[in-house]
C-alpha cells in the first residue's frame, strides 16, 4: 500500500522525476513497468499512471516492497543502484543478510533467491559483502539428509511456466558455468543475477504441475550452486554460503540426493577459505553419506573432496586412502551415466584434485604423479589449469625443486591476469610468499 503523506511542505519528488526524464519514460510508461514487475514476483499492487503522479507530488509514498520493486525497475534502466531512500522512500524492512540465513520452508527459500538475484544483479559489492557465520549449515544438513521430499511442488500463480522456460534456465546455467571457468567469477555473475532476477522469478511464481515444479526447482537450484560458486571465486563467502542454503531447501523439497551433496561439497570449501578444519571434514564426510545411491560419478566427487579433508586436517594416510576410492569409484562410472552440472568433473579434473590433496598432505611424490596426469585438462578451463599450476609450484616446492616452483608461480600470476577472480589473486600471493596452500 502506498502512505499518504500530505502535500504541506512536502513539495515535489525531484530526483524521481529527473530520473524518468533520464529515461525518458512517461508516468504510464514508469507505471507499466513496475506493475509488471510486482505481478512478476508476486506482489499484490495496482500501479497506475495516477499512483507515480502522486509519488511525483510527493502526496504519497509506496511501500518498502512498493518501493524496492520501483527501484528494481530504475536500476535495471538506468545500470546503476537506485535506492529507496535516494527517493526519499522507506527501504523494505526484511534483513536479507539475516532472512537469507534461515532455513524454513519452500516459499521461503524462492523469496530469498529473488532477493538475492535481485541485489546480485548490481555489480556493488557493498550490497553482498556479508558476513560468513559458520555452523549455520548443521540443522540445515541434518534436515536436508533425514527429511522427506515436500509433498507439494506444484505452483499456483498467473504466469505458466512452460517446459522451453525451464529449458533456457537450464542453458544459461550451462553457459554461465563455461564463462566462469573462463574468465573468473568476478566477470559475469551481476548479469547471470540479472537474467535470474527477470526470468526466473516470475517462473517461480507461476503455475506449473508437481512434476514441472520438480524440475524446475532442480535447474533453479543448479542455477543457484552456480552463482555460489561465482561468488567463491569472487572472495564473496558470506554470499556463497547464503545461496548454497537456498539451493539446499530446493533439493531437499525436490528429494535430490546428488545435490545435496553438491552442497556440502560447496561448503567444505567455503570451510577451508575459513581455515576451519573441522568443518571442513563434516561437510565432506557429510556428502559422502549424502550420495548414497547416487551415481558413480557423484560418489567419486564426494570422495575425491573427503581426500582433500582429510589432507586438510594432515592425515596423510586417510587422503591417500580416500584418492584411492574416489579413483576406484570414478573407474566404475559409465560414459554418459553422469549428471549435468558434474559434467565437467572428468579423470584431469579427478587427478588435479588428487595431485592437491597429495600436496597439502606433504605426498610430494604421489601428488606430482597425479599432477602429471591432469596436464591435458582443456584449454578453455583456464581458471582450473591456473588452480594446476599453483598445486604444481608448491609440489615443485615440496620437492626441493625452487626454479620449477618459480617458473610455474610465475606462469600461475600470468595467466591469472586475463581472470576476474580475486581468490586466485590471493591464492597466488601466498604461494609466492611461501604460505601453504589453503582453498580447495
Amino acid at each position: 500500500m502506498a502512505r499518504s503523506r500530505g502535500t504541506d511542505g512536502a513539495g515535489l519528488n525531484e530526483e524521481l522525476i529527473k530520473l524518468l526524464e533520464q529515461l525518458r519514460w512517461s508516468r504510464r510508461g514508469f507505471a507499466h513497468r513496475v506493475h509488471a514487475r510486482c505481478q512478476a514476483i508476486g506482489l499484490p499492487h495496482t500501479v497506475s499512471p495516477s499512483t507515480v503522479s502522486r509519488w511525483c507530488k510527493n502526496e504519497t509514498t509506496p511501500s518498502g516492497p512498493l518501493a524496492a520493486a520501483a527501484c528494481h525497475v530504475l536500476s535495471g534502466a538506468l545500470r546503476h543502484r537506485v535506492t529507496p531512500e535516494s527517493l526519499g522512500w522507506p527501504a523494505d524492512p526484511s534483513d536479507i543478510a539475516t532472512d537469507s540465513l534461515e532455513y524454513t520452508d519452500l516459499p521461503h527459500a524462492v523469496r530469498m533467491l529473488s532477493r538475492l538475484w535481485e541485489l546480485d544483479s548490481v555489480p556493488d559489492r557493498s550490497l553482498v559483502k556479508n558476513t560468513f557465520l559458520p555452523g549455520v549449515f548443521g540443522p540445515a544438513s541434518r534436515e536436508a539428509l533425514v527429511m522427506p521430499a515436500d509433498a507439494d511442488l506444484a505452483g499456483r500463480g498467473t504466469n505458466k511456466a512452460t517446459a522451453a522456460d525451464i529449458e533456457l534456465i537450464e542453458d544459461q546455467t550451462q553457459l554461465y558455468g563455461r564463462l566462469d571457468a573462463q574468465h573468473g567469477g568476478g566477470k559475469f555473475r551481476s548479469v547471470f543475477a540479472a537474467f535470474l532476477a527477470t526470468h526466473t522469478t516470475p517462473l517461480l511464481n507461476g503455475s506449473f504441475s508437481a512434476k514441472a515444479g520438480r524440475r524446475l526447482y532442480g535447474s533453479v537450484a543448479d542455477a543457484a550452486l552456480a552463482m555460489a560458486s561465482m561468488a567463491y571465486d569472487d572472495h564473496l563467502p558470506g554470499l556463497a554460503q547464503r545461496y548454497d542454503l537456498q539451493a539446499m531447501r530446493l533439493a531437499q523439497a525436490i528429494g535430490d540426493r546428488d545435490r545435496i551433496t553438491r552442497v556440502h561439497i560447496h561448503q567444505a570449501r567455503l570451510a577451508a577459505a575459513q581455515g576451519d578444519r573441522r568443518e571442513v571434514l563434516t561437510h565432506a564426510r557429510s556428502a559422502v553419506l549424502a550420495c548414497d545411491g547416487a551415481s558413480s560419478l557423484v560418489k567419486a566427487y564426494a570422495a575425491i573432496t573427503e581426500a582433500r579433508a582429510w589432507a586438510f586436517n594432515q592425515s596423510p594416510q586417510r587422503t591417500e586412502w580416500a584418492v584411492g576410492r574416489a579413483r576406484e569409484t570414478f573407474d566404475r562410472a559409465r560414459q554418459g551415466s553422469g549428471v549435468d552440472w558434474l559434467s565437467w568433473f572428468d579423470r584431469h579434473e579427478l587427478e588435479g584434485q588428487a595431485a592437491w590433496a597429495f600436496a597439502v598432505a606433504g605426498m610430494a611424490e604421489a601428488g606430482t604423479k597425479a599432477w602429471e596426469e591432469a596436464q591435458d585438462m582443456p584449454a578453455e578451463r583456464k581458471r582450473d589449469r591456473v588452480e594446476l599450476l599453483i598445486t604444481g609450484a608448491w609440489l615443485a616446492r615440496l620437492r626441493g625443486d625452487e626454479a620449477q616452483h618459480v617458473e610455474l608461480a610465475q606462469r600461475a600470476a600470468e595467466q591469472a591476469r586475463h581472470l576476474i577472480s580475486r581468490r586466485l589473486t590471493l591464492r597466488i600471493k601466498r604461494l609466492t610468499s611461501g604460505q601453504p596452500l589453503d582453498e580447495f
